[in-house]
């Protein structure tokens, strides 16, 4: 497997099992639920931060990879995206993702396309 599929599963399993843990935990032990009932709301969290998760480190892999394989500078990407160059700073050659992820699933779609026009 490559690393790209990797990194997004990893991210997410990791941060699956810390939410089913606390979950499970704060169900059990502050509201007095039955064991049955704590797994079952834990696994519900569980899949919920799997889910975010992995969206997050996909997106981000997929967004530094475009950046990458285009050369695209910040004023590039603002351009591309609408927003602010200064929402796109690069160190040594590489892409800081500082905005608010919220923004990310725009960003990466603007960049999808701008992928799909070019290829």
């Amino acid at each position: 497997m490559q690393k790209k599929a990797l990194f997004p599963i990893i991210y997410g399993v990791l941060s699956a099992l810390i939410g089913f843990i606390a979950a499970f935990f704060i169900c059990l032990r502050s509201f007095h639920l039955t064991l049955p009932v704590s797994i079952m709301v834990a696994g519900i969290f569980a899949l919920f931060f799997f889910a975010l998760s992995w969206f997050r480190g996909h997106a981000s892999y997929e967004i530094k990879r475009i950046a990458r394989e285009f050369h695209l500078s910040d004023k590039d990407l603002a351009k591309i995206t609408g927003m602010k160059a200064s929402d796109f700073p690069i160190y040594n050659d590489k892409l800081q993702l500082i905005l608010p992820k919220r923004y990310w699933p725009k960003v990466l779609d603007a960049l999808q396309k701008y992928e799909q026009e070019r290829k």
